[in-house]
């Protein structure tokens, strides 16, 4: 009799009424945003998991992605008019990266994009953001070369490729909006770029490239492009470059170029704080890889070149920073955490003034050298 009376509860727990079948649904995976006539325009890619989910190397027969476009006066209600051209339901849950065009940014929409983006519970705060000027629709249908799975493209994975080349730093979402919320603060954001430098049998293989940034913060959500030479300065001033490489002209050596494998780096802010100003010193600790000589006096011309020229391309980088209005290495921020009282009285809306003359040093030391048979001879290891 007790069992019967439990009966109807179990009936009630037997079914998942508001699941969904995983083949009805379409999974949306990256996001293109732009902006024009007064509309954003949105490309959304879809992806097969069935033709990747088994194999680094898909069916080449078969379409991995597919891109779909809706535009809308607001941001809710593009994604209204997209469902209006699907078949099934779609899911958000699986979204890695979001791309902006670089006229979007500079229309000042991308904080508005990113805060209707955070209000959809489905999403996550780990997405992959950047900023593009090259056609959305074709940056969304490039693929890695050889056939890679979509899913291991630069774009959606870029901590893979990070541990050999570590110049572009990836940004997610929950780093921006902290950025974007603090006045001293700036996002330096990827910039992507199509290139044609790899080549198949059927000709040019279209890929991404990684190699500048755009600056965007509180006051103006567009500050400027760092590119080139300009950028270099970043790898320099963060420890999460896990490798990169410094190529330097040497007289004397066989070959007059001599490229280091720069790892471990420790760089550290030093504000200098006086009654009316405040300067910094910039001390960084790295490890290089070189070439081994025997020819001692070589070796520590070498390890004083590749010193210079690293304290030269991070003084570049703040200079180009500075004329876009940018406190790239975030100057402001070490006075704030370590020397609050200073930072009250000097600041101007958050903001420690700088200037070209705010750096008093930049001192870049390389603690090791590999190989170190020759690097143990030094005055200063003994």
């Amino acid at each position: 009799m007790k069992k019967l009376l439990f009966l109807p509860f179990f009936l009630l727990l037997a079914g998942c009424w508001d699941t969904n079948q995983p083949e009805r649904m379409y999974y949306l995976y990256g996001i293109g945003i732009d902006f024009e006539d007064d509309e954003y325009v949105m490309y959304a890619q879809i992806i097969d998991f069935t033709n990747i989910a088994k194999s680094d190397q898909p069916n080449p027969e078969a379409s991995q992605a597919e891109v779909g476009v809706a535009r809308g006066r607001t941001f809710d209600e593009v994604f209204f008019n997209l469902y209006k051209s699907m078949d099934e339901r779609l899911f958000l849950g699986q979204l890695e990266y979001v791309i902006f065009s670089e006229e979007a940014v500079k229309q000042h929409k991308g904080k508005a994009i990113v805060n209707s983006f955070i209000r959809y519970r489905e999403l996550r705060y780990t997405t992959w953001t950047y900023i593009t000027d090259a056609p959305l629709e074709e940056v969304m249908l490039t693929t890695p070369i050889i056939n890679k799975a979509i899913t291991l493209s630069k774009v959606a994975d870029p901590t893979n490729s990070l541990k050999q080349s570590s110049l572009i730093q990836p940004i997610n979402f929950r780093e921006i909006l902290i950025n974007l919320d603090e006045p001293s603060h700036s996002a330096i954001i990827p910039f992507i770029e199509i290139s044609e430098n790899w080549s198949t049998d059927k000709g040019p293989d279209t890929v991404y490239s990684i190699e500048s940034v755009v600056l965007v913060n509180l006051q103006d959500p567009y500050k400027g492009h760092l590119k080139g030479d300009d950028v270099r300065g970043l790898q320099w001033m963060t420890e999460k470059t896990v490798r990169s490489e410094i190529t330097v002209k040497m007289d004397g050596f066989a070959d007059p170029y001599v490229t280091n494998v720069v790892q471990s780096i420790k760089p550290t802010i030093r504000p200098i704080i006086n009654e009316d100003s405040i300067h910094f010193e910039l001390d960084v600790k790295c490890v290089v890889e070189g070439v081994e000589s025997e020819d001692q006096e070589m070796m520590e011309k070498l390890i004083k070149k590749v010193e210079e020229t690293m304290e030269k391309e991070i003084e570049t980088t703040y200079k180009a920073a500075l004329k876009m209005d940018v406190d790239v290495f975030r100057l402001s921020e070490t006075v704030y955490r370590k020397h609050n009282k200073a930072w009250k009285k000097m600041n101007e809306d958050g903001v420690i003034p700088l200037d070209e003359n705010s750096i008093r040093s930049i001192n870049v030391e390389v603690v090791k050298m590999n190989g170190e048979r020759v690097i143990s001879n030094r005055k200063d290891s003994q």
